[in-house]
C-alpha cells in the first residue's frame, strides 16, 4: 500500500473519530430524546465505517464480517430503543388521559 493511501485512510479514521466524539456530545447533551437516538445511530454507523477502513488499512478481510455483525447489532439496538420509547410515551399518554377523565368526573 502506498504512503499516500495510508495517509488518506489514517485521515479518514481521524475525521470519523472526531465525528464520533461530536455525536457522543450530542447524545449526552441533546435537548430531545430523538436527538440522542439519532446520535447513537450515527456513532454506530461511523464505527462501522472505521472498521471497514481498518480492514483495508490492515489487509484483514475478516474485519468486514465484524463490521457487518456490528451494523446488524447497532441497527437492532436502535430499533429496540425506539420501541421502548414509543411504548413509554404511549403509556404516559394513556395515564394522562385517564387522570384528566378522573378529574372531570370528580367535578
Amino acid at each position: 500500500m502506498s504512503d499516500a493511501m495510508r495517509f488518506i485512510l489514517e485521515a479518514a479514521m481521524i475525521v470519523l473519530a472526531v465525528g464520533m466524539c461530536l455525536a457522543f456530545l450530542r447524545a449526552v447533551k441533546g435537548p430531545r430524546f430523538t436527538d440522542r437516538i439519532v446520535a447513537v445511530n450515527m456513532i454506530g454507523t461511523m464505527t462501522t465505517a472505521v472498521i471497514c477502513i481498518l480492514s483495508g488499512y490492515l489487509g484483514e478481510t475478516a474485519l468486514v464480517d465484524v463490521a457487518l455483525v456490528y451494523t446488524l447489532l447497532s441497527f437492532l439496538a436502535v430499533v429496540i430503543i425506539c420501541h421502548v420509547v414509543t411504548l413509554h410515551h404511549k403509556g404516559r399518554q394513556l395515564y394522562l388521559s385517564r387522570k384528566a377523565k378522573e378529574e372531570r368526573e370528580c367535578q
